[in-house]
């Protein structure tokens, strides 16, 4: 990822990375691909997940469209009944998707060569019309929402349950390390990483922190919040506008999400050896050939993501070092369950803990923790995870 300079001695671009160590992979580039990069299909599939950031003014605007023609369809002694007026809502929902239009634009807009322009009547400059798929519409308002989990004073119920245990346990495992180990560099690392939250706490602590993710939705909008952010609630979205069921009241769907909560440079300077980077990629093809290189990787929602989870446990024992400490936290959904044409293999606990023992791991620890995901407080449905917590120690 690009650096901004008030980050520059802590948050490196991957290239750099790669001169200090010559062991590690391809990244993001300045502008979130791979800049040498010259497969077509790659390129075509960024272009879609940037579409879906461009056109999300257009896209959600349909939807409420279709608001406003389903309250006007219904009988006036029924409209009556409501304490609230309809139109209002319909407003204010133009209005909040203005503000996240707008957020998006900043993270999108080193993207907008890609795009064919033309100069409207008015002298603006426009982009080709566009067509997203449904599913990256979906993709983009649930990356939305994500923010709150991992970047606003409101997620961090959530970020207590999930991140603060594993954040403990690395500080607990590498306490006796000496100055000079953290300066020569203890590196962790973080796949399935989403907006970089956990990454980035990790390097807070002094850690080489690097972080893996596969979705673009993730990638562009974590590249420009962890690079372009230079202050605490610099920006407001409203992510919660895409639904209104579960309500308590009216005005939640409305409420302003200040992001980031913290000056992430601020705080980086703290611990001067502290460093991250994010990989783009599918976590197996990246870093298969990474071998006994990881003083610790933490795995949080992310073991249910796989294919094949026996191959992700294989990929770990074989890229973190001898004593090097695996922490992991998430349940069992697994992603591809019902996907035509995916392999999904399903296994329990119980089962998965055999086989991370076969692959030369002592299970230090072992309990379950209840937390949701991507939850909001006030909703009146709540997903409750029994989520398995571990940590293992490579012998």
């Amino acid at each position: 990822m690009e650096n901004n300079d008030n980050n520059s001695n802590n948050i490196k671009s991957k290239n750099e990375t790669e001169e200090e160590d010559n062991e590690l992979h391809e990244t993001i580039g300045p502008i979130g691909l791979n800049s040498s990069s010259n497969d077509i299909e790659e390129f075509n599939h960024l272009k879609n997940i940037v579409s879906s950031f461009f056109n999300y003014q257009v896209d959600s605007l349909r939807e409420v469209s279709r608001i406003e023609r389903d309250f006007s369809s219904i009988p006036l002694k029924y409209k009556e009944r409501m304490s609230f007026n309809y139109q209002t809502r319909i407003e204010k929902l133009k209005s909040a998707i203005w503000e996240n239009y707008k957020f998006f634009l900043k993270i999108a807009e080193p993207y907008k060569e890609m795009f064919k322009s033309f100069k409207s009547s008015t002298g603006e400059i426009l982009i080709e019309p566009l067509f997203v798929k449904p599913k990256n519409i979906i993709k983009l308002r649930s990356t939305l929402k994500l923010f709150i989990r991992d970047w606003s004073k409101e997620g961090l119920f959530e970020r207590k349950k999930t991140y603060d245990p594993i954040l403990t346990e690395l500080k607990t495992y590498f306490s006796n390390k000496s100055e000079k180990d953290f300066e020569k560099g203890i590196y962790i690392l973080n796949p399935g990483a989403g907006l970089g939250r956990l990454m980035y706490e990790i390097a807070k602590l002094g850690f080489k922190s690097q972080g893996n993710e596969f979705s673009y939705h993730m990638l562009l909008s974590s590249n420009y919040i962890l690079n372009n952010t230079t202050k605490e609630n610099e920006f407001f979205i409203q992510p919660l506008i895409h639904s209104f069921s579960n309500l308590i009241n009216e005005e939640i769907p409305f409420k302003k999400i200040y992001i980031p909560d913290e000056c992430l440079s601020d705080n980086l300077i703290k611990n001067k050896y502290g460093e991250m980077s994010m990989v783009a990629g599918e976590f197996i093809r990246v870093y298969k050939k990474n071998i006994n290189f990881w003083d610790g990787i933490v795995t949080c929602f992310f073991l249910d993501t796989a294919n094949n989870v026996i191959e992700y446990i294989e990929t770990i024992s074989e890229i973190i070092k001898t004593n090097g400490i695996w922490i992991n936290i998430g349940p069992l959904l697994y992603h591809y369950t019902e996907m035509e044409n995916e392999i999904s293999i399903e296994l329990s606990w119980d089962e998965i803990k055999k086989i991370i023992i076969g692959y030369g791991f002592e299970i230090k620890k072992e309990e379950y923790i209840k937390t949701t995901y991507s939850s909001y407080e006030e909703s009146l449905m709540q997903t409750v995870y029994n989520c398995i917590f571990f940590v293992a120690i490579k012998k």
